[in-house]
């Protein structure tokens, strides 16, 4: 059964009190499952919608056009990712979806063209972006107050934060014209991020439970699904768990929207000293949001 969470509005003009009854609501779901769906979020459905529209768009372009994109590490990994691109995490072929990334950038790291040419045909799904900032910045803070560290603990690390959307599309023909010859579309993996936001247009998306069983994780109207990530599971030393999740074989065209809430680039992620001690010790190595995800990155993307 999946956990359902009802949120006071937008997450823009939650006050310290909503964010407490939030980590009321989610503190056990954190600890257990690692993933739920949020109602009352107050972003608009219309943007939804129109994001969707523009991902379709898109992704009804000529193959060069939407090769003008392509992702790279010169790009900070925006733009497009071609059918195949992505390398699988747990097999030998690749995956069967397109993509392409928006979101913010580091001055660390030069750009080849501007950020807005990579937004340039996404401006209701930018706008979205922003709305789901807000909310993963809420809920956030709501991990935070259920770890017993304030709700601003994490603040200092989101100072330039590497916040990025997804906008993928699955298309029915899509593992046979890849050579796929696995039962899923996306690979099993958890992302590297503190957290993640989606929506689908279409069933696909399957999380694996703490006893391991995979479950398909429903559309729901109006909800958002979110799970925890890499980083929320490491800097807790566990105590809130990761998802891992895939896409399973799509039997008709399927769209996503992923957003995924990130730190600074460069910052050190490992298990709080609050944490752990002698009864618990740190069970996570250090990770780098900069060169180690970088690294990540350059090894299922190649070139």
């Amino acid at each position: 059964m999946m956990p359902h969470v009802q949120l006071p509005g937008h997450a823009a003009g939650w006050t310290s009190k909503d964010r407490a009854a939030v980590a009321a609501g989610i503190g056990d779901v954190c600890r257990r499952k690692g993933f739920f769906f949020v109602h009352n979020h107050a972003i608009p459905t219309d943007l939804v919608r129109n994001a969707y529209v523009e991902m379709q768009w898109f992704y009804q372009l000529p193959l060069a056009e939407k090769n003008k994109y392509d992702a790279t590490e010169q790009s900070q990994f925006l733009g497009y990712r071609g059918l195949g691109r992505e390398r699988s995490r747990t097999h030998s072929g690749t995956e069967a979806c397109e993509q392409y990334r928006i979101g913010n950038t580091t001055d660390e790291l030069a750009l080849p063209s501007s950020v807005d040419f990579y937004h340039a045909h996404f401006p209701k799904a930018l706008e979205l972006f922003h709305h789901l900032t807000h909310l993963g910045d809420g809920i956030l803070a709501a991990c935070a107050l259920d770890l017993g560290l304030g709700e601003n603990f994490f603040t200092g690390y989101l100072d330039s934060p590497l916040h990025r959307l997804g906008l993928n599309y699955y298309v029915a023909s899509h593992p046979s014209d890849v050579g796929s010859t696995v039962g899923y579309a996306m690979s099993p993996h958890i992302d590297l991020s503190l957290l993640t936001i989606l929506d689908q247009d279409e069933p696909g998306l399957e999380v694996r439970d703490s006893d391991g069983e995979w479950l398909e994780v429903p559309t729901v109207p109006g909800a958002l699904f979110v799970f925890l990530a890499d980083y929320v599971q490491r800097w807790s030393n566990g105590l809130h768990r990761a998802a891992p999740h895939r896409v399973s074989a799509v039997r008709r065209d399927r769209m996503s929207i992923q957003y995924k809430h990130r730190p600074d680039y460069g910052v050190v992620v490992r298990p709080l000293d609050t944490l752990t001690g002698p009864a618990d010790p740190p069970t996570y190595a250090p990770l780098n949001t900069g060169p180690d995800y970088v690294t990540a990155l350059r090894s299922i993307l190649g070139r």
